[in-house]
């Protein structure tokens, strides 16, 4: 009994004991830092130059700079609000020190180096750069981040001094591929040789600028807009290389096409749809002798016609009340590309002018000096009418037949001996038709298939002659002679009526006249 009783006393003493050391610790409770915490922001512990601890609103901070080394990318997050961090860090300088923002001044980091190696407390009371950074969902940064990567414009960012604080993967790998040898971290200066950062504030830049490549006389174009933001710039590189191989091959095409128009014979005058000339090349100063001054100060369509005028070098009209009305007349019908004329000038020459409409309404005047043809082509026709002249001078009747045995050419005795009217055109006779009407008028039956081959024939032939009489009673003797062009001339040849036979029966008979009476 007194041995329970013992325990008994013995818990109590433990129980009054046990409280009061639970109220002696709870007097003893450790400091509250809620407040220091409040103002305390990412915080963000390195050994070395690798990150090995941080908060969460940190690891959130520099999740869309994943993709570089763990220090370029807590600079990249940084640097835009804390231009001197990086200065700080790359001092060697290790004294804890703080680092000012750059519009906000209740914002800083507090830099210290424990056991040698930084680390960043940002000092945020009003979490603004938590609530830029930390309040996102992970998710949609996760999301920006890929397509900032993903994006196949080239999208860095420089600060104030030109050097580059954040680059997307396609800058990187351009960077890498122009320095193979320099690819760790984040390069500290732009791919584009002589490149200017600076802009002024607000404003948009863009600029076309080449990467040169290590193949020789080889480049890369791009289209760079720069904007300006706070204290840094951002900066957009778009693939340019089809647009200046497209204006490459425009300006090659025109400068052919400049060449050739130079080179042309053919006088060019091509005006707009303001009916003013635009384009003329050097064969229109020489035919028209209008002079470059002139043209070259672009004038109307009515200016550039009356200075041809006056000049004598339009043809003169036979009423000029009338001259005017031509030129409407002359404008509407190039535009409708219906406009072609010869232009007998008063000193010989011959100019055909044809006018054809161009694209955007405007219209384009062609002239060619024709002055040679048309000499030639009268020539050609004198000489022909003077063959022929004298082909009809001859007493004997000649025709001309080609190798297909097509009528080319007669003469007007060929006409009346063979009953053909003068103005009959010869384009569709041909040798057998030619023939049957031989034959028709020939009182005694002739051979003619030595004649037709004759025609026919290719290569050396001899001549051919017979003789038929005609239903008249004139005897005709028939000729065919090989001449140029493979052409055959056949000829037909009236004979005297000196032959005994032949008068004899022509004479009258006295005994026939006594039975008559």
């Amino acid at each position: 009994m007194s041995l329970i009783l013992l325990m008994a006393a013995m818990m109590a003493v433990g129980a009054i004991l046990g409280a009061g050391l639970v109220l002696w610790l709870s007097g003893r409770r450790p400091p509250d830092r809620t407040a220091d915490m409040a103002r305390c922001g990412p915080v963000f512990l390195f050994h070395d130059n690798q990150l090995i601890d941080t908060t969460i609103d940190a690891q959130q901070m520099i999740a869309p700079f994943s993709h570089l080394p763990d220090r370029d990318a807590v600079l990249a997050a940084l640097s835009p609000q804390f231009p001197a961090l990086a200065d700080h860090l790359q001092s060697g300088n290790r004294l804890s020190c703080r680092i000012a923002h750059a519009t906000d001044d209740t914002i800083r980091i507090d830099l210290d180096w424990p056991n040698g190696h930084p680390r960043l407390v940002v000092m945020d009371p009003g979490r603004a750069i938590q609530s830029a950074a930390g309040d996102q969902p992970f998710a949609e940064l996760s999301m920006l981040r890929d397509i900032l990567d993903s994006a196949p414009q080239l999208i860095w960012r420089t600060d104030e001094n030109g050097a580059v604080i954040w680059a997307n993967r396609a800058y990187q790998d351009v960077w890498n591929r122009l320095h193979p040898h320099d690819t760790a971290g984040l390069p500290q200066k732009t791919i584009f040789p002589a490149f200017a950062s600076k802009i002024t504030r607000g404003s948009v830049s863009v600029r076309r600028l080449a990467i040169p490549l290590p193949q020789k006389d080889a480049a890369q174009w791009f289209d760079v807009s720069s904007m300006q933001k706070d204290t840094t710039t951002l900066h957009y590189a778009a693939d340019a290389n089809a647009a200046v191989s497209a204006d490459q091959e425009r300006h090659n095409f025109v400068q052919v096409l400049g060449k050739t128009f130079a080179e042309l014979s053919i006088g060019l005058a091509i005006f707009d749809k303001r009916r003013q000339l635009a384009t003329f090349n050097p064969a229109l100063l020489d035919m028209t002798r209008l002079g470059f001054e002139f043209l070259s100060s672009r004038p109307m369509i009515d200016t550039v016609l009356d200075r041809l005028r006056e000049t004598r070098m339009l043809p003169e009209p036979k009423n000029y009340a009338s001259w005017r009305d031509r030129f409407i007349a002359v404008e509407t019908a190039a535009r409708n590309g219906t406009y072609s004329e010869v232009w007998d000038l008063p000193d010989g020459q011959a100019f055909r002018v044809t006018g054809r409409p161009h694209p955007d309404g405007g219209f384009v005047f062609l002239f060619e000096d024709i002055t040679a043809d048309l000499s030639l082509t009268r020539r050609f026709r004198s000489d022909i009418e003077t063959g022929q002249a004298v082909l009809d001078a001859l007493p004997d009747a000649v025709a001309v037949f080609s190798t297909a045995g097509t009528l080319v050419m007669y003469n007007r005795a060929y006409g009346t001996l063979w009953g053909m009217q003068a103005a009959q055109g010869i384009a569709l006779r041909v040798i057998g038709s030619e023939m049957a009407i031989w034959q028709s008028r020939c009182a005694s039956p002739v051979d003619w298939t030595e004649l037709q081959q004759l025609i026919h024939q290719l290569g050396p032939r001899q001549d051919w002659t017979d003789e038929t009489m005609l239903q008249d009673g004139r005897l005709v003797r028939c000729s065919a002679s090989p001449v140029a062009g493979g052409m055959t001339m056949v000829r037909f040849a009236p004979l005297a009526r000196n032959m005994r036979a032949l008068r004899k029966l022509t004479q009258p008979d006295p005994a026939i006249r006594a039975i008559g009476r």
